[in-house]
């Protein structure tokens, strides 16, 4: 109950700022792709494998949620990366682009 009563202000918050979404729907569509391949990678024969198509569908997922093309950002990044940049954290900001 304590919980409760310390965070109703944020629990109701969507009653008073119409940004904010009473569910979670456009979460829930985001990771359903990643939920069926999670059950499709039951099948992946090497550990390597599954690793590797999660980094890639969380490139892809970014991508899709930032408005950004995958090749597109992948080609940016790759050649920042040959131009020497090494910091990850400003690299991948190069997805972040405005929703049209």
């Amino acid at each position: 109950m304590n919980y409760f009563h310390n965070f109703w202000n944020q629990i109701f918050a969507y009653r008073h700022d119409g940004e904010y979404s009473i569910d979670n729907m456009a979460v829930e569509r985001a990771i359903r792709p990643l939920t069926v391949q999670r059950k499709n990678g039951l099948f992946f024969c090497s550990p390597k494998e599954a690793k590797n198509s999660g980094i890639y569908n969380t490139f892809i997922s970014t991508c899709l949620q930032k408005c950004r093309n995958f090749r597109d950002f992948f080609v940016d990044y790759v050649r920042a990366w040959n131009r020497g940049r090494r910091d990850f954290g400003n690299l991948v900001r190069l997805v972040y682009a405005p929703c049209a």
